[in-house]
């Protein structure tokens, strides 16, 4: 299904076809690419978020990691961070993601244990803190925010991207991926509670400290990209998840898989309404926004009546 994706969105721009330039074809392959890193980062970001936290409605955009690493990225934009030079952006979106994940986990646990609607609660407010810091940064800023900013705050693939950036996060996600797979037996074992992973010999320390690193890399890497793209790693993951069983190591395969799958689907449909209904070129972060809130909704809807029959 994946390649069946890739090979529509080559085929669609401004006409249908494969396009008989080579240029164009760059293009397309580019905007691809693109794509499909932030699919798969997102989706196996949200893999390691729901297995560490142990919460089913864990994902980076629901949580504020994503506007968390978006933050950064506008405060280097606003030029607040010269000193860093080129590395900023890279320093300051894992830096923004990193320290909303750390106050997240923080807040929304228990005597150790994650409640779920509480975790969707404290993800609310991160979201808002977040929001309210873009809004300070761009009402400070002189200049303001400029069209492609707007956009990519929307979840915007573009085009420009430089293709050192792409490789980069790419290969971010490709090694954290893989560092996750092989620790996908000690995932299976940490789903239980802590006192069993223990005595089964995992050390939840290393193990959550380890994933948490990858996960805001990976979502720090596609924010860098795309934008704060919505629900990619809540939806994909429990598509996959119903397909394949609870095993991490063919979980996250597939959730990678899937991701990628599901934006570069996207990103294709966006073009066609481009095209055919004549709308300009919709961010991708909007579509998913419109598919995953009401799957959202849906999921949450049994972890609210578990609240109201406490």
């Amino acid at each position: 299904m994946l390649i069946a994706a890739c090979a529509a969105r080559l085929m669609v721009g401004d006409h249908y076809g494969w396009p008989d330039s080579a240029d164009i074809l760059a293009v397309r392959r580019h905007r691809m690419l693109i794509a499909m890193i932030v699919g798969a980062a997102l989706s196996t970001a949200g893999v390691l978020l729901q297995a560490l936290l142990r919460n089913p409605l864990a994902s980076p955009y629901v949580l504020g990691i994503s506007s968390g690493a978006a933050v950064g990225v506008m405060v280097t934009w606003a030029g607040w961070l010269p000193l860093l030079a080129g590395a900023s952006t890279h320093i300051a979106a894992a830096a923004g993601a990193m320290a909303t994940m750390v106050v997240v986990y923080l807040f929304a646990q228990k005597r150790g244990r994650v409640d779920p609607v509480g975790l969707l609660l404290v993800g609310v407010i991160a979201n808002a803190i977040n929001g309210a810091a873009i809004m300070f940064v761009n009402y400070v800023n002189p200049m303001g925010m400029r069209g492609d900013m707007i956009r990519w705050m929307m979840g915007y693939i573009n085009d420009n991207v430089e293709l050192d950036m792409v490789l980069l996060v790419g290969g971010v996600t490709l090694i954290g991926g893989g560092i996750a797979v092989a620790m996908g037996r000690a995932m299976d074992v940490a789903t239980f509670s802590d006192a069993e992973s223990q005595s089964l010999g995992v050390h939840l320390g290393r193990l959550r400290l380890t994933l948490f690193t990858i996960a805001g890399l990976l979502t720090a890497g596609s924010v860098m990209l795309a934008g704060p793209v919505g629900f990619v790693g809540l939806v994909c993951p429990h598509m996959v998840r119903v397909l394949v069983g609870p095993s991490h190591r063919v979980l996250l395969i597939g959730s990678a898989l899937a991701g990628a799958m599901v934006v570069v689907a996207a990103d294709t449909l966006i073009k066609v309404l481009a095209v055919g209904a004549n709308i300009g070129l919709m961010p991708v972060g909007v579509l998913m926004a419109l598919i995953g809130g009401p799957v959202f909704l849906f999921m949450l809807r049994p972890h609210l009546g578990r609240g109201s029959d406490a």
